[in-house]
């Protein structure tokens, strides 16, 4: 089952790469971006590991992000992190760790799953939703682009919205899998377990995190996805997965998100108008 996973994500990473925005489908400079699969250190990741070489997910990754004008090479690069399951950006390198790739498939097996998201939609929008939001750190630090507010939630928005330049029906299964990710972490099965009063003992302190909170990063993404295609994603707001309240103001909040990338990220793109 995790080979099909695994099969499923290089397709859909292949969509990605010839089915975003208009300005990402240009020829690009080869040597812009490079790859490397780091030999895994602990041997229960070398199936994984090798799976992912075969398959070509960084190359196709790579395709997607080569017609961005870099300033500095980028590398991408998948590895073992000593069982920590993290990602990250730093110093013109985005490292993906095996052990995150493996967590994303476990989540998308687990019971509590909604039945309205597949499990190759949670593990394949998980997964690529990580590349982009790391992609998008490096975008805003090597291209300085300014920001308002926290990074992580402006790379939260720029990975959702890439997500949202895909056809139809590749778009509706990514953003549902992506938002799966926050969604596993509130063991959210159902709308109503979204207006369950929840108690929880802890520190203010866990409040100083750079990313919002789980709820807060569900709610952003369906409201993204509401907002740039009101017909496509009116079950997220009929069903109750996103609160009429805050549909309203979507399509504003989409508008300047595309905005920002217009005028920001787009003239630094091979092909934009």
């Amino acid at each position: 089952m995790r080979r099909l996973a695994l099969v499923l994500i290089a397709a859909f990473i292949c969509d990605l790469s010839t089915a975003g925005p208009r300005a990402l489908s240009q020829p690009a400079k080869e040597d812009r971006v490079t790859i490397e699969y780091l030999s895994p250190l602990h041997p229960a990741l070398e199936p994984l590991a090798r799976n992912l070489k075969e398959k070509q997910v960084l190359e196709r990754m790579r395709q997607l992000l080569l017609p961005v004008r870099w300033p500095r090479p980028l590398r991408l690069e998948l590895k073992d992190c000593n069982g920590e399951a993290n990602a990250g950006y730093d110093n013109g390198v985005i490292t993906v760790c095996y052990e995150l790739l493996d967590s994303f498939w476990q989540s998308a097996n687990a019971s509590n799953r909604p039945s309205a998201i597949t499990r190759e939609e949670a593990f394949v929008g998980q997964s690529l939703n990580v590349f982009l939001h790391e992609a998008a750190h490096a975008l805003f630090r090597l291209l300085k682009i300014p920001l308002l507010g926290q990074e992580e939630d402006a790379a939260d928005q720029l990975a959702g919205y890439f997500l949202l330049q895909l056809p139809s029906d590749k778009k509706r299964s990514l953003i549902l899998g992506s938002a799966y990710a926050f969604a596993s972490q509130l063991s959210i099965r159902s709308p109503r377990d979204l207006k369950r009063p929840r108690l929880e003992i802890g520190r203010h302190v866990s409040f100083a995190d750079e990313h919002g909170t789980p709820a807060q990063r569900l709610y952003s993404m369906l409201c993204l996805a509401y907002g740039s295609d009101q017909k496509l994603f009116a079950a997220i707001v009929e069903k109750g997965y996103l609160p009429k309240e805050r549909a309203e103001m979507c399509s504003e909040e989409y508008g300047q998100i595309d905005f920002a990338y217009r005028t920001l990220i787009a003239p630094h793109v091979d092909g934009s108008p």
